[in-house]
């Protein structure tokens, strides 16, 4: 079974908008890894509403989604428009993702920018400082609950399901 047969369980109503964003915005990486990120955030629902007030397909905050709708030229766009937040998601996750610059594996530098995406990029900053300028995802995410005490759980299960979903979209399993 391929992936893409897979769509019972993974919807792939956004595929194309999905696919185009990441395309664009996470070069390199599979644009079913910027999928599985959406559905942990959203199950792809673009009417999702968290109880801290993150909005839509892509989970953001108010603050966040005014800052990058307008780095992008969005004007009168709503989180809750699917296609916009898919690709300002995409974009944002590609800020999160390059900000790992150094050298180090790609799914790392994914993972940081997933957890950056999930935890705010501040706080994975502070938890390498604490860690002593840890380099690697796992080190680094061993040292959250230092910052962020037991959120820091939250961030780490986020950043598992993606690569669990990611990899179930591979296979075709769920």
């Amino acid at each position: 079974m391929s992936a893409s047969s897979s769509a019972w369980s993974f919807p792939d109503r956004y595929d194309a908008e999905i696919k185009q964003a990441a395309e664009r915005w996470l070069p390199g990486y599979d644009w079913r890894l910027w999928k599985a990120q959406l559905y942990q955030e959203s199950l792809l629902n673009p009417d999702a509403v968290s109880p801290v007030g993150a909005r839509g397909i892509a989970q953001f905050m108010p603050g966040t989604w005014l800052e990058v709708s307008r780095q992008l030229g969005y004007q009168n766009l709503s989180p809750h428009m699917a296609e916009p937040a898919i690709i300002a998601g995409a974009y944002y996750q590609g800020r999160q993702v390059r900000m790992w610059s150094a050298p180090r594996p790609d799914s790392d530098r994914y993972s940081l920018g997933a957890a950056s995406y999930n935890a705010g990029a501040g706080n994975v900053l502070a938890s390498q400082r604490v860690c002593g300028g840890a380099n690697g995802y796992a080190e680094i995410i061993a040292c959250l609950p230092r910052v962020t005490g037991d959120h820091a759980t939250e961030t780490k299960t986020y950043v598992q399901r993606i690569w669990r979903y990611w990899t179930e979209m591979l296979l075709g399993v769920k």
